[in-house]
């Protein structure tokens, strides 16, 4: 199965990190997302939508026009802070605080669930029980390999899952890295899938069966203000590089992908399971 999964966080990102004027920005991704929304109904598929709780609160029609068009509404926490060094109490204030606000603008609570960068690692799995203590039935936060703020290498499954931990259970649905000269790395979103031509990532796509992307509006929007600074120890040329580099052909990259396969959001995904027959992980 190749699941379909987007996180929407920029129209705070941008704001918040003062990356261009609003006026120009805004119209950008209003239109990038209409255009997705567009090519989504045309293909009669539905995704899944991480949205940030910053996003529901300060643009709650970006929210209610990805739901009104049927798609699955997650959540991607309140404020894009990174899960390493947080607290129990943090999480918990955290992700109510962004269910809370999600299910104000949509009318119901959501059942899925994102951290930022993929942050729930081997050091902070206990936050798989809190999500599912407050009502989250799919997580697709594991990344199965090393990554900048976030990774979880010793998860050996690259498949759906059930997790139990601190005696609760919680569907895990993590990314899935493909080995590329001796290297993990997932293609599927992201600063890779930007990289990569085209035809690699058809050919990747392809042979996988099972896939999970996530994609940014933002790498989509070629027209962006760059900001050239380092970020958390990273030096600043590389970050420039991996945030920017292949924005100008990544949404016609994009649209080829979707319309060459058949996608399905986690909710879907989750009624095509055999539970019975996935992996059982006690962590």
């Amino acid at each position: 199965m190749k699941i379909l999964t987007f996180d929407i966080e920029d129209w705070w990102v941008y704001e918040h990190y003062k990356i261009g004027k609003k006026e120009d920005w805004l119209p950008r991704l209003d239109d990038y997302l209409d255009r997705i929304l567009d090519l989504l109904d045309e293909r009669n598929f539905k995704a899944t939508f991480f949205i940030l709780g910053e996003v529901a609160k300060s643009a709650p029609t970006v929210v209610r026009k990805i739901d009104e068009r049927g798609h699955h509404i997650g959540c991607h926490s309140y404020s894009h802070k990174f899960l390493g060094d947080a607290t129990p109490d943090e999480v918990i204030v955290d992700t109510k605080m962004a269910l809370d606000v999600i299910a104000d603008v949509i009318g119901r609570r959501v059942d899925a669930y994102r951290a930022p960068a993929f942050s729930i690692t081997e050091g902070n799995k206990w936050v798989l029980s809190l999500l599912a203590e407050n009502g989250i039935k799919y997580d697709c936060s594991i990344f199965p390999a090393t990554r900048s703020y976030g990774g979880f290498p010793s998860y050996k499954s690259c498949c759906p899952s059930m997790i139990e931990q601190n005696g609760v259970s919680i569907k895990e649905f993590p990314m899935a890295p493909t080995t590329i000269f001796g290297r993990d790395i997932v293609y599927s979103g992201g600063g890779y899938f930007r990289l990569f031509p085209y035809m690699k990532i058809k050919s990747l796509t392809r042979q996988e069966d099972y896939v999970m992307t996530y994609f940014h509006i933002k790498d989509f929007d070629y027209a962006q203000e760059r900001i050239y600074r380092s970020f958390k120890g990273e030096v600043a040329l590389l970050r420039y590089i991996k945030k920017y580099y292949g924005l100008k052909g990544c949404f016609s990259k994009f649209c080829r992908l979707v319309s060459e396969f058949d996608f399905v959001s986690v909710e879907q995904a989750d009624k095509m399971i055999d539970w019975d027959q996935q992996p059982l992980l006690k962590l």
